[in-house]
């Protein structure tokens, strides 16, 4: 994809982030995000003091806008999210990508198991699911646990 720069989250991006964190959600996700009911605010605050203090996060930028999103925390992918108007244009595989250069050793991520569009992007990249369960609260949702391993059968052997 022309164009598109992956870099780390300056303050100076947090609302149109979380402007892409809401819209994503919205779309991908609609009957959590209905019922939870959260405010601009109070996806602000949580954005700020939750996902940009406890995780690492990337933001990809085209020109000067932004259209995704990657939070990475210990080989956990936390937050992975595309503006429903770039999504299909290689920004979310371009993020993944970049989770996998930083944690390469593997990486584990959550996702709601009624997120068909999601679990099918991960599994086409590589993941597997290994657990269902219910998300801690306050979604207390059906979830999907997912992890990537490195093929090792492609790695170099080691001298």
């Amino acid at each position: 994809m022309t164009g598109l720069r992956i870099r780390e989250i300056t303050r100076r991006d947090l609302e149109p982030t979380v402007a892409v964190w809401q819209r994503s959600r919205a779309q991908g996700q609609p009957w959590v995000e209905e019922r939870m009911g959260y405010t601009q605010e109070q996806n602000r605050k949580h954005f700020r003091d939750v996902v940009m203090r406890q995780e690492q996060v990337w933001v990809a930028e085209e020109g000067d806008a932004i259209v995704g999103l990657l939070s990475l925390a210990a080989g956990q992918v936390g937050q992975l999210f595309v503006d429903p108007p770039a999504q299909g244009r290689g920004v979310g595989s371009a993020l993944l990508q970049k989770a996998k250069l930083l944690w390469p050793q593997g990486l584990t991520l959550f996702t709601f198991q009624r997120n068909e569009r999601a679990r099918a992007f991960y599994e086409r990249r590589g993941f597997r699911a290994v657990t269902f369960g219910i998300s801690p609260e306050p979604e207390s949702e059906p979830d999907v646990k997912y992890v990537w391993e490195p093929d090792v059968a492609s790695d170099p052997a080691p001298n």
